[in-house]
This record gives structure tokens, C-alpha cells and sequence, in this order.
């Protein structure tokens, strides 16, 4: 599946840069290419630069939030599939973040098999495509 998988870029968002470095770290040992980004706003800038296939965002972070930046992201790249990352219950962001059609929003910690496996299902769907982890 790795062969595949190198195929498949992503963009790490994440103000907790050592959680960014993780996911960093397990994406990239997993075959994928991974960039980072620590800000809303860095990763817009990323996004110009090069759409990735698929976005992973923590939904909670200073400046532009993570809903803040999917909204800003999309119209640059609008194929990219954005998986939300959260350690926190913000029930508004996270309807927000559905009705802007996130693929999923995932709790912290990470479940890395199940998060695999959803990067795996996104990428092959498309945007927009609800798909239930547990």
C-alpha cells in the first residue's frame, strides 16, 4: 500500500509543534509526503504554494482557528480532503467544521491505525465524504 501512498501529500496543522512533529513522523513513516505548518495562516500560505491531496488540522489554534482556515484553504484547493484534530469538545467548531464539509473530526489522542486507515478512505473519495471512525 506504501507505493500508493507516496503518491498522496499532506499538509500537518497544528500549533502544538511536537504533535505536529508526531504526525509528522508517523504520516511520513507511513509512506506519505508531509508538509507542516504551525499556523492558520502559514498553512494558507503552504496551500498557495502547493495544494495538498489532504489536510490535517487541529481545530483549535491561535489566530485563524482551524474552521477560519478550512474556509480560506478550500477556495485555494478545493479537491483537498481536511481531517480535523481535536483534543477539546467545541461543539460549535466542530458543526461548523462538518457543515464546511470536513471529512471527519477526530479526537486527541490520535487512534493511528484509524487515522491511517481514514486517510486511506479520503483520499480515494474525494472531498466532502462523511465517513464514521471509532
Amino acid at each position: 500500500m506504501t507505493e500508493s501512498r507516496d503518491k498522496i501529500r499532506l499538509l500537518v496543522v497544528d500549533d502544538d509543534r511536537g504533535m505536529a512533529a508526531t504526525l509528522s513522523d508517523v504520516l511520513g513513516a507511513s509512506g506519505y509526503g508531509v508538509e507542516t505548518a504551525y499556523s492558520g495562516s502559514e498553512a494558507v500560505e503552504r496551500v498557495k504554494k502547493a495544494q495538498p491531496d489532504g489536510i490535517l488540522m487541529d481545530i483549535r489554534m491561535p489566530g485563524m482557528n482551524g474552521v477560519e482556515t478550512f474556509r480560506a484553504t478550500k477556495k485555494l484547493s478545493p479537491e483537498s480532503f481536511v481531517i480535523f484534530m481535536t483534543a477539546f469538545s467545541e461543539s460549535s467548531l466542530v458543526d461548523d467544521a462538518r457543515r464546511e464539509g470536513a471529512v471527519e473530526v477526530v479526537p486527541k489522542p490520535i487512534d493511528w491505525e484509524s487515522l491511517l486507515l481514514l486517510i486511506e478512505q479520503s483520499a480515494g473519495s474525494g472531498p466532502g465524504v462523511s465517513m464514521e471512525i471509532s
